[in-house]
């Protein structure tokens, strides 16, 4: 034996840097694609719910019969008609312009 038997040992070249750093980027940009997505779906489902809470608020005015409902309830629409245009300028920024039909 000689003094260098400590230091052989089978050396096993892993992926470059340049790999590795390629890897690491589509790593992010399908975690950013999956994260916009996840985004886009769940603002879709919040304009649903807020154009029905919209919907529910002018069905209860209509049948709402003294002064302190009607006056909830004008403000009730009001606030969700606020919500459910934000929600709908919000989605056609992301570009959701076609699935806003699903939605409704």
């Amino acid at each position: 034996m000689d003094g260098n038997t400590a230091f052989r040992h089978e050396y096993v070249k892993g992926p470059g840097l340049f790999k590795k750093i390629s890897s690491l980027k589509l790593f992010f940009n399908e975690d950013a694609r999956r994260e916009a997505y996840n985004e886009s779906d769940s603002l879709l489902k919040c304009l649903k719910q807020a154009r029905q809470d919209w919907l529910a608020a002018v069905e209860n005015f209509d049948q709402a019969e003294n002064d302190d409902m009607i006056d909830y309830y004008i403000y009730k629409m009001k606030a969700c008609q606020i919500r459910y245009n934000y929600l709908l300028k919000r989605a056609k920024e992301l570009g959701l312009r076609n699935d806003l039909y699903e939605a409704q």
